[in-house]
């Protein structure tokens, strides 16, 4: 991603998919199922039977996670675990 501030919300040349709002919206909906590490989140994205249309590589889903812990929608749950708040 070259220019952080468009990626993070969908705009006129971003798809919401290729959006870190729209990534971070995603994963948190894989986190309901329980917590996982970020290589677990890579992992079901990368999927072929994925919901998500785009494949984020692993500095997109780290924003992403990032992006739930900053307001608070995500935590640390174990060693290297994310999980949802509820």
């Amino acid at each position: 991603m070259r220019n952080l501030e468009l990626a993070v919300a969908p705009h006129e040349h971003i798809r919401f998919a290729d959006s870190l709002l729209g990534l971070a919206g995603y994963v948190r909906t894989l986190l309901q199922e329980g917590p996982r590490t970020l290589d677990e989140l890579l992992a079901l994205l990368a999927r072929p039977d994925s919901q998500w249309p785009a494949r984020p590589g692993m500095s997109d889903l780290a924003l992403a996670v990032a992006l739930l812990y900053a307001i608070g929608a995500a935590r640390i749950v174990e060693e290297d675990r994310v999980g949802a708040v509820r």
